[in-house]
């Protein structure tokens, strides 16, 4: 008995969740404070800086534009392989019920 393949529902919800788990880390806020710091400074970070001071709206929209090339299709990819042992998992249990229990030969 076939059942419904999963993975086309479940590659489009990885990619829609791995584009917004991309948002929610490009407009992290970052802090500089005392008790926050990374253990390695980043390579972009100037010293001139003031401490406060909010990314350009330039480097924003790169990043974003840069990472959701990245992120969506990886998501998507993660997304197709859960779906698809969803779906084999799913298969095999169908399987399991429709033969039903086995006699017992006693």
């Amino acid at each position: 008995m076939l059942v419904r393949n999963y993975a086309k529902p479940f590659c489009i919800a990885g990619f829609i969740l791995a584009e917004i788990y991309m948002l929610l880390i490009v407009l992290a806020p970052y802090s500089r404070e005392q008790g926050r710091r990374l253990p390695v400074p980043i390579p972009f970070e100037e010293p001139s800086v003031a401490v406060g001071t909010p990314r350009p709206l330039t480097t924003t929209l790169t990043t974003i534009a840069v990472l959701a090339v990245f992120m969506g299709p990886f998501g998507a990819l993660v997304g197709l392989g859960v779906g698809l042992l969803f779906s084999a998992a799913k298969q095999w249990l169908a399987e399991r019920r429709s033969q039903g229990p086995k006699p017992s030969t006693d």
